[in-house]
């Protein structure tokens, strides 16, 4: 047996910005000192009394404070959205049966721009497809049954990772792909789930006390089963696609094509592909995140003439509505996390075991990742180098001593630009978490149980205050990811 290796090197991108401040906050910093310098020359009154109105400007204005990284407006600017949007009711939505104006066939908040597709999958079956017409971005859903690491042998998991991280690298030189996104859902089921697949398999003519003994067993074990439900989804941008797809079944066409790619790069990491998702199973799946007391019921084998009648408003909840740390929907609460900060330090295949594992308490785990094209891959390493040294000389001309943070820094920037250079891939990921309780009271202790989760992990997630709905919508992993921006214009967006 193997040592269980370790992973790290992973840093944020920083660009040529001196500490929190970025590269165009350091920009405009430079920019006053240089403008205050040469005014010094004119008239040192001016001068003198440009200083002070500047510095407190650039305090507010440039500089971010807290882990949001916003400045003082922006924070104040989040603040007043925030605010008018609730004063005027903006952020609620409620549908009834009869109403002035009509519904339409779209969902709340972020949400509204997806419209599903059905197509054909290529294998004599159908499946759907989402089409956000804000970007672009049409997603497709696999349905995964992973392998898990915690009884496999070592061996077998160090190779699963390999050909995971090659899969990512590869995700460089196809820039048709924009990102790939993993969720898990995890809630417990009570034993409903396992006892009518146990229960229904008893055969009538098997003897009485096998059948008695079957019963008890499932009666004792109706409180330690959960559903765990794991999917892929890829968002293709069709207008990097070579040639550009001109209509949207041609799209659709290509995005088929490449699947069967994708799905035996996912077999090789550990991942089986049990299905496409369909149209009606992901109506079902974002109903049952809206309106959690009908969980259980949709999560029984899908009926094909109930499918049938099925809608795209099915999938939306019936009212809803946020305040700056909970979401209200149906008949759930909800509150959601966001990533913050990379791990420093060395992780192991299991550091999101506890994340995606089931508990007392429905959650909901994604993970984004954004890789960035193999041609600017090299470029990025090195201007991250770059960066590392000018952050040392400014240290050097200002008297300041470097810390050990910024020294470490620039040795994963070099060993990130030494194993880019190797055939490693480079991207962008972030995280979302999301629990969701049926009644109020439980919603701290469910907030608990996450936080002392991901604090097991040394991960470090925040609140994601103020834009709970987002992070809700978001974390289903349907072709919403703010980190790419929820719009684009018409001159880049495909079909625009």
């Amino acid at each position: 047996m193997s040592e269980t290796p370790g992973y790290g090197g992973y840093r944020e991108v920083t660009g040529f910005g001196l500490g929190r401040v970025g590269p165009a906050g350091t920009v405009v910093i430079i920019a006053t000192v240089v403008v205050l310098a040469f005014m010094t020359f004119i008239d040192l009154f001016v001068a003198f009394f440009g200083a002070i109105i500047a510095i407190p400007v650039l305090s507010v204005a440039v500089i971010p404070i807290g882990n949001a990284r916003r400045t003082a407006i922006q924070h104040l600017m989040w603040n007043l959205r925030h605010a008018w949007g609730s004063r005027g009711a903006s952020d609620a939505y409620a549908a009834d049966v009869l109403t002035e104006n009509p519904r339409g066939e779209h969902l709340p908040g972020v949400l509204a721009p997806l419209q599903p597709l059905t197509v054909e999958d290529g294998q004599g079956g159908h499946q759907c497809l989402i089409w956000n017409r804000r970007t672009g971005i049409l997603s497709a859903i696999l349905r995964v049954s992973p392998v898990g690491t915690t009884l496999a042998d070592q061996h077998d998991v160090n190779t699963w990772v390999r050909n995971y991280g090659s899969w990512l690298a590869d995700l460089g030189f196809t820039p048709i792909i924009a990102s790939v996104v993993f969720t898990c859902e995890s809630s417990p089921t009570g034993g409903v789930d396992q006892r009518s697949y146990t229960l229904d398999r008893i055969s009538a003519d098997a003897p009485k006390l096998a059948r008695d003994i079957m019963q008890e067993i499932v009666d004792q074990s109706r409180q330690t089963t959960a559903d765990v439900t794991m999917r892929v989804t890829i968002n293709f941008d069709m207008s990097k696609a070579s040639p550009t797809p001109k209509t949207l079944s041609a799209g659709a066409s290509e995005v088929v094509r490449w699947l069967p790619r994708i799905e035996s790069a996912l077999a090789a990491s550990g991942a089986t592909v049990t299905g496409r998702a369909t149209t009606a199973s992901v109506i079902r799946n974002i109903r049952a995140a809206f309106d959690p007391a009908v969980r259980v019921d949709l999560s029984d084998a899908p009926d094909a003439e109930a499918d049938e009648l099925l809608t795209w408003t099915d999938a939306g909840p019936i009212r809803h509505e946020t305040n700056w740390d909970v979401y209200r929907h149906d008949s759930g609460y909800s509150v959601s996390w966001v990533f913050d900060v990379p791990p420093s330090g060395v992780v192991r295949q299991h550091v999101l075991l506890g994340l995606v594992s089931p508990g007392k308490y429905y959650r909901r785990f994604s993970m984004v990742y954004r890789p960035y094209p193999a041609a600017e891959a090299a470029e990025i390493v090195e201007n991250e180098i770059q960066a590392g040294t000018l952050r040392r000389l400014w240290n050097s001309k200002t008297k300041k001593d470097e810390t050990q943070r910024e020294f470490d820094d620039r040795a994963r920037a070099r060993r990130a630009a030494q194993e880019e250079s190797m055939g490693a891939g480079l991207g962008r990921f972030t995280m979302y978490i999301t629990t969701t309780v049926r009644n109020e009271e439980t919603l701290g202790p469910a907030c608990a149980d996450v936080e002392q989760r991901y604090g097991t992990a040394k991960l470090q997630f925040r609140r994601a205050r103020g834009a709970q709905a987002a992070a809700f919508a978001t974390s289903l992993g349907y072709g919403i990811d703010p980190t790419a921006g929820l719009s684009k214009s018409k001159a880049v967006r495909w079909l625009g």
